[in-house]
């Protein structure tokens, strides 16, 4: 096998975000119109290794993907240990504007997956006029409960098995 290089670029950015100074991870590779990737929550900006190594998306777009605060390589700010981690809508969507502000993406495209998807609809609701476009992966407004958790409190349930599988069912590879 002969080698070869993926065209992915990992960098360190230092910036504020929401008013705090943090050191957040971001990957990017392409030319073009850029392209604003939201991991899923829990994950980070490997999810989106595909897209950034596609040559047919890269020949257009300049893919970013970015991992949030907390989130794969992006640090948590500074005294962390002594809060609640607390993401809300709007710090979020703040977050993203501060990120397009730093990396200068002159109206991205901007494509979120699950609560990234979720945190488009609020971009199209309060600034559409920001973005070429936005684009949800698995998004919705809100999730119903896809079981009753009330019976985690069976006695015959054991609640740290049953939570580990219906982890393992969501973020299984399969």
């Amino acid at each position: 096998m002969t080698p070869r290089l993926e065209p992915i670029v990992g960098r360190y950015i230092h910036m504020e975000v929401n008013g705090r100074p943090h050191r957040l991870y971001y990957e990017e590779a392409g030319e073009g119109i850029p392209l604003l990737c939201l991991h899923t929550a829990g994950a980070d900006a490997r999810q989106f290794r595909a897209v950034l190594n596609d040559p047919e998306v890269l020949a257009r777009y300049r893919v970013v993907a970015f991992d949030m605060p907390w989130h794969g390589k992006s640090s948590p700010p500074d005294g962390w240990q002594d809060e609640d981690y607390q993401l809300t809508t709007e710090a979020y969507t703040g977050m993203i504007g501060d990120v397009i502000g730093a990396l200068g993406l002159d109206r991205p495209v901007v494509m979120g997956c699950s609560i990234g998807g979720r945190i488009v609809l609020h971009l199209a609701i309060d600034h559409p006029e920001r973005y070429r476009a936005l684009v949800g992966l698995q998004s919705a407004a809100s999730v119903e409960k896809y079981y009753d958790p009330q019976w985690l409190n069976h006695p015959e349930v054991h609640g740290g098995e049953s939570c580990g599988a219906i982890a393992y069912g969501l973020c299984s590879p399969k």
